[in-house]
């Protein structure tokens, strides 16, 4: 399955890509690369539960393919994405998967469950919101905390407070940060 969707504080409007951030975080990877990511289907039906999953490399385009068992073709899963400081973000309705199945959420807020994304672009190109450092579900003053732990110690590499990828814990972080703590964004499940 071909998945495509882009990291809010990832996203150059400049290049129209996301950044490198394996490359600029710790010198591996390569320039088409953005960050390691999770894609899982889970059952269309409540309790929602985890069928599969799928953890690769992200290309800066927002494209992952993801490798499922034979046994998920010809089914309907949500598909879920997440990243390592990214909002969990849910499929609006679940999909069918055939064996060349692919969802772009980048194409409106709505293709994520309860339009639980954000317009980076100004024209249109939608993101998953990021900032979310402990992974509980919030943007909240918990990964203010951590960030600025990492801002005052001049912190560099492959960090979970580098929101924006470039690979420095700084302001620009911040500025991710910010406007999703203001706004409580936070996880939309079914």
């Amino acid at each position: 399955m071909l998945a495509t969707f882009v990291i809010q504080g990832y996203y150059d409007v400049n290049t129209s890509a996301m950044q490198p951030v394996l490359l600029n975080s710790n010198g591996v990877g390569s320039s088409s690369e953005a960050d390691n990511v999770t894609v899982e289907l889970h059952d269309a039906t409540f309790p929602y539960a985890l069928a599969y999953t799928f953890t690769g490399v992200q290309g800066i385009n927002g494209q992952i393919t993801c490798t499922y068992p034979g046994a998920a073709v010809g089914n309907s899963y949500y598909i879920v994405l997440k990243g390592r400081n990214a909002i969990e973000t849910w499929s609006a309705a679940p999909v069918a998967i055939t064996s060349s199945s692919s969802y772009d959420f980048t194409t409106g807020a709505g293709q994520a469950y309860g339009a639980n994304q954000i317009d980076v672009s100004g024209s249109g190109l939608y993101a998953i919101y990021n900032g979310d450092v402990n992974q509980d579900g919030v943007v909240d003053g918990l990964d203010f905390n951590d960030w600025e732990t990492d801002n005052n110690n001049f912190a560099s590499g492959y960090m979970t407070t580098d929101f924006n990828g470039d690979g420095i814990v700084d302001g620009l972080d911040f500025l991710v940060w910010e406007p999703n703590n203001n706004n409580f964004v936070g996880m939309v499940t079914p």
